[in-house]
């Protein structure tokens, strides 16, 4: 929605005046995919790998998020890097971690927000 973009927006704007360097896949990844969605998924994995700290603006409607944090958890769990996540909207989500925990993707971002916190 509009709102979430501008609340996106300025949570990228504050990390940025902090002296983050953000790579915010809406703004920085090229949407006009000739591939079908290859490039933009090699591109945001590719910011995943190389950053410290992965920022999440959690939305359960996204099929991208779903897809960039099964990177991540895979970075993670399975290949043992070393990466901070941070979820920006936790409080929104918090409730569908623990109404849905049998759906095995919010156990994923339980997994994930406790042990890289």
């Amino acid at each position: 929605t509009p709102e979430t973009k501008e609340a996106c927006e300025r949570y990228v704007e504050k990390l940025e005046e902090c002296g983050y360097c953000v790579h915010w896949p809406i703004r920085d990844t090229e949407q006009d995919d000739p591939t079908l969605g290859v490039n933009i998924c090699d591109t945001n994995l590719s910011e995943i790998l190389e950053s410290d700290e992965i920022h999440v603006w959690y939305l359960p409607e996204s099929t991208g998020i779903h897809f960039d944090m099964g990177a991540v958890y895979m970075l993670i769990r399975i290949l043992g890097h070393k990466k901070k996540v941070i979820f920006a909207n936790k409080d929104e989500f918090a409730k569908q971690i623990t109404e849905k925990n049998t759906k095995a993707f919010f156990q994923v971002l339980n997994f994930l927000d406790k042990n890289t916190s």
